[in-house]
């Protein structure tokens, strides 16, 4: 059986069924979802959350349960890779990294075959205020789809699948907003000839879908096969309804809504509380027509609860991997690379080295920034640091730095385009910390209680 939303939900309650919480009561999707997900954050508890009355934007029962959380703590992704819980820091991003190196091509079914195409709307009856689509924040001013947006380069036919968010304009528009990357270059070349792009928003999948959807991969890479590989076993794709084999859609996602991006179409999108913390703000974006939107029978729509740790640890892991591997391939001794909550697992790494002579941390983190635009600060820590304990890696910022020795400022590069604290748009500079002990000088030694007594002493015969 192919892997999909249903299958890591039974893994779930199977090996985690205390990290799952129902909501049996009737929740409306404009902020009663999110106040429910921030009181548990609050309580510092993330568990998979299954909302199983949600209405729809017109405030009737809409026939959908409703699943948040799924990537909001790391022993779920770890679970979802196929790895023991315990499993969660660096060899979770390895692995991650490994499956992403093995692409597999997707395999095409019929749509008999294809559990997404057993509730067909087209047309008409596609109405969005059907969907349990969440309003997330305050200052949202509308409903938000949140998931994987995929689209085929009208040019070379190779698949793209990444975040975008797209708002709830009408029953049959959406507002499109794209950061300049690989979906908004299919786009520009799209218009460039005065065609619509034909795009689809998967709601609903396996995790290792959108994990594979956060890849850090070339623009000539087809990201369905890579999706293949962290899924370890072909993407199962079907011809959508509304441009046959045109437009290739994943075959067992819960929901897909089709539409195409409108040539010369722009009006005004957002804002909306983005990965950051913040609300982006308004900005004047392309426009989608709804065509077509299909779904199994009995559906679950995901929804990824965006600025909380459901997002930071969706998108901090594939850059985990690819940064580590970059700064591998310059400096070997790299032990491991962190994307912090804290830094909405885009804007801090936290990178340990077993450094060897001074200047390895520099060059540690100058190999690095160039694979993701949006990082700004890194603190690279020696091997006895835990690049995953953020604890101690203050500590050695704290114990290990001499800020007019130790801090280096970058000026006048490309950063994130939804960094608020940016005065020029996409534009910033990068801060590098070296926290690791100077090699060419004596320094004083951590310490630490004997490691044979620590082995002997158990504490549980004790306490």
């Amino acid at each position: 059986m192919a892997k999909d939303l249903r299958q890591f939900l039974n893994r779930m309650e199977k090996e985690l069924p205390n990290d799952i919480l129902r909501v049996s009561k009737a929740v409306d999707p404009k902020f009663e979802v999110t106040a429910i997900q921030q009181h548990l954050e609050n309580g510092e508890r993330f568990p998979l959350v299954l909302f199983e009355n949600v209405l729809n934007l017109k405030g009737k029962p809409s026939g959908f349960r409703l699943l948040s959380n799924a990537f909001a703590t790391r022993d779920k992704v770890a679970l979802a890779l196929d790895l023991s819980r315990e499993h969660w820091r660096m060899e979770l991003s390895l692995e991650f990294a490994r499956r992403v190196r093995e692409p597999i091509k997707p395999v095409v079914v019929t749509r008999r075959e294809a559990p997404v195409q057993e509730v067909v709307r087209a047309g008409d009856d596609a109405d969005l205020y059907d969907l349990p689509v969440v309003t997330h924040h305050t200052m949202d001013g509308y409903p938000y789809l949140v998931d994987a947006v995929v689209a085929a380069d009208p040019e070379t036919g190779v698949y793209n699948s990444s975040h975008h968010r797209q708002l709830v304009k009408d029953e049959r528009h959406l507002g499109l907003w794209m950061s300049p990357r690989h979906l908004w270059n299919y786009f520009r070349r799209a218009e460039e000839t005065g065609r619509p792009l034909p795009i689809a928003h998967v709601h609903g999948h396996h995790p290792g879908f959108f994990l594979g959807s956060e890849a850090l991969i070339p623009m000539e890479a087809d990201e369905y096969e890579h999706i293949g590989g962290v899924l370890g076993e072909p993407l199962r794709l079907v011809p959508s309804v509304s441009f046959g084999e045109r437009l290739l859609v994943p075959a067992d996602a819960e929901v897909v809504v089709e539409g195409e991006v409108l040539p010369g179409v722009r009006d005004a999108e957002g804002p909306f509380g983005e990965f950051t913390g913040y609300y982006g703000p308004q900005r004047w974006g392309p426009v989608v027509r709804v065509t077509a939107i299909t779904h199994r029978r009995d559906p679950i729509w995901l929804n990824i609860l965006v600025g909380h740790p459901d997002t930071s640890i969706l998108g901090g892991i594939p850059k985990e991997a690819g940064i580590y591997e970059a700064i591998k391939a310059a400096l070997p001794t790299v032990r491991a690379v962190h994307f912090p909550i804290s830094g909405s697992c885009r804007f801090h790494a936290y990178i340990s080295i077993d450094k060897k002579v001074d200047g390895e941390a520099v060059q540690a983190a100058l190999a690095a920034f160039p694979h993701h635009d949006e990082l700004k600060h890194i603190i690279v820590v020696d091997s006895d640091v835990d690049a995953f304990n953020e604890r101690e890696v203050l500590w050695a910022m704290a114990t290990r730095v001499q800020p007019d020795i130790d801090v280096n400022i970058i000026r006048e590069v490309r950063g994130g385009s939804l960094d608020p604290s940016a005065t020029r748009h996409a534009v910033g500079s990068k801060m590098i910390i070296d926290a690791t002990r100077p090699i060419g000088r004596a320094f004083a030694e951590r310490i630490a209680v004997p490691e044979e007594v620590m082995k002997r002493v158990r504490l549980q015969d004790y306490v």
